[in-house]
């Protein structure tokens, strides 16, 4: 039983460690389109007073949310990971996380669409990215720092806050990481 348990450890620290070595090797095309959730900010939804101008009045990162960008920025920089554009919701969570990459841009096509507030957005969003994706060169990898639900909208696909999705500019999902850390 105790061989089964070491073995099994090492397998999934192995498994770990080829899907974060497959993801990073990919990045290194420069053509790439990197979708990140932003980092973990307490609580679901955005308060009945937000302002997107206001940073007070938005769910903002938490500790664990700064301690996934340190941890993300210093993955990058060992990987050597190249990111010529980045851009940003204007949410301050997205905005915050986008800091631990360097230079960005806000991009209103990035902005959540999860309240009723701004629901009836998704559609012009959703012409407004993938008009921008079209036109895109493809010269460097860009980043898009988002939201759950526009994430989802674009990839069919469920992120979880931190986690970064790689796709191509077709859309097609190449490869997904989520790096480890402990809260």
């Amino acid at each position: 039983m105790k061989n089964f348990l070491i073995l099994f450890l090492i397998l999934c620290t192995s498994s770990n460690a080829n899907e974060e070595q497959k993801f990073f090797d990919l990045l290194k095309g420069n053509d790439k389109i990197l979708w990140l959730r932003h980092f973990s900010a307490p609580g679901g939804g955005d308060p009945d007073n937000f302002d997107v101008r206001v940073r007070s009045t938005q769910r903002n990162l938490g500790k664990f949310g700064i301690k996934q960008g340190k941890a993300y920025s210093k993955l990058f920089k060992k990987n050597k990971v190249n990111i010529k554009h980045a851009l940003s919701s204007q949410w301050f969570r997205a905005i915050e996380t986008c800091q631990f990459f360097g230079e960005f841009k806000t991009f209103s096509a990035l902005n959540s669409t999860f309240s009723s507030k701004f629901s009836h957005n998704t559609a012009k969003q959703r012409r407004q990215l993938r008009e921008y994706i079209t036109n895109w060169n493809g010269d460097g990898n860009l980043l898009l720092c988002a939201h759950y639900v526009i994430v989802g909208e674009h990839l069919d696909y469920g992120a979880s806050e931190g986690e970064m999705v790689l796709t191509d500019k077709n859309l097609k999902i190449l490869a997904k990481y989520r790096l480890k850390i402990k809260n």
